[in-house]
């Protein structure tokens, strides 16, 4: 184990999972968030919460990272594209089928849960892209 790129591969899947978090929460949903603020907690609540929400990204982190450590390739070409493939599986893993339970639970807008869908899908694929390039058994 390589407990060096282990530890670079967690922090730059988490840079990657925050990065993306922002874009679809903070610029592309901020407008549908705040037409509809009966439907989240008062910004305040959220705010004091905010270390959960950074230690879900980091256990999301750690576990890509460990998942992709114990299935690691390296008779395959490793490296970004090993992590992509990861990326891809783990974010359709973890996002479609959360999507088509938020459908039949919530009364959320369909475009909503698509933007949540592909900035899940967005997120694993460049964490899985981070920890690939990061990544390797041994120097």
């Amino acid at each position: 184990m390589n407990t060096k790129r282990r530890v670079l591969a967690i922090l730059g899947a988490f840079i990657a999972i925050v990065a993306v978090d922002f874009m679809t929460h903070d610029v592309l949903l901020s407008d549908f968030y705040n037409a509809h603020p009966t439907w989240w907690l008062p910004p305040a609540v959220m705010q004091a919460r905010m270390p959960f929400m950074f230690a879900s990204q980091m256990v999301l982190a750690i576990l890509l990272t460990v998942i992709y450590a114990k299935g690691y390739e390296s008779k395959k070409k490793e490296g970004i594209g090993q992590g992509v493939r990861f990326g891809v599986l783990m974010g359709v893993l973890l996002h479609l089928p959360k999507q088509l339970m938020l459908y039949f639970v919530y009364p959320y807008p369909v475009s909503v849960l698509i933007v949540w869908g592909l900035g899940g899908l967005l997120q694993t694929v460049l964490a899985g892209a981070a920890i690939g390039a990061i990544y390797k058994k041994k120097d």
